[in-house]
């Protein structure tokens, strides 16, 4: 696909009745971006639809030329959607539901082709061996925080600790998590 862009007219307005071939062929990325990050297909799919509905809904402040532009453009609203996600432990909606669209539900063949494309067993099978190699107070606070996404007086009181020595367990398990599976062969090209 190519821009017939125009001096007079944005790459969006150019672009007009190319946007939905712009979606198929860039949205496959950006929801393996997702899955691999979130573990949870349907969120990634959640966060696939609000990043290209975000897009669309901001086209008029895109100030770039080319598909290349647009792209990069399209990418920091994916990472920005992400973060609202990290911070917030929830997808949005907002510009979904300006648009009036809603996102389909998945049926298990959908979830089936999501694992595979993010290779999400094999993601899994590395964060799996990266947690093995902490220690058990470390795993203990993490998945305290992590997983059941508990705050840090009520980690403390349940493991008996203070919790500047929670919040230590914590940042010290992740940061020796980040390192390991900075360091499996598997995890550079699964994170991609």
């Amino acid at each position: 696909m190519t821009f017939r862009a125009r001096r007079d007219r944005d790459v969006f307005a150019a672009l007009a009745g190319e946007f939905p071939a712009f979606y198929r062929a860039k949205s496959p990325v950006i929801l393996r971006f997702f899955a691999r990050r979130v573990f949870e297909p349907e969120t990634a799919v959640d966060l696939t639809a609000e990043t290209f509905a975000q897009a669309l809904l901001s086209r008029r402040r895109f100030r770039g030329t080319t598909e290349a532009e647009l792209e990069a453009w399209v990418w920091a609203i994916a990472r920005a959607e992400l973060s609202r996600y990290l911070r917030r432990g929830k997808a949005e909606r907002k510009a979904l539901e300006r648009l009036g669209a809603e996102v389909p539900p998945l049926t298990e063949d959908d979830l089936s082709r999501i694992e595979k494309l993010a290779s999400l067993a094999d993601l899994r099978a590395v964060v799996t061996d990266a947690l093995a190699t902490l220690g058990a107070g470390q795993r203990e606070a993490l998945r305290m925080r992590v997983v059941e996404e508990r705050p840090y007086p009520a980690i403390a009181a349940t493991l008996g600790v203070s919790e500047a020595v929670v919040r230590a367990r914590v940042s010290r398990g992740l940061a020796a998590l980040a390192e390991s599976m900075e360091q499996s062969p598997t995890a550079e090209e699964l994170f991609r």
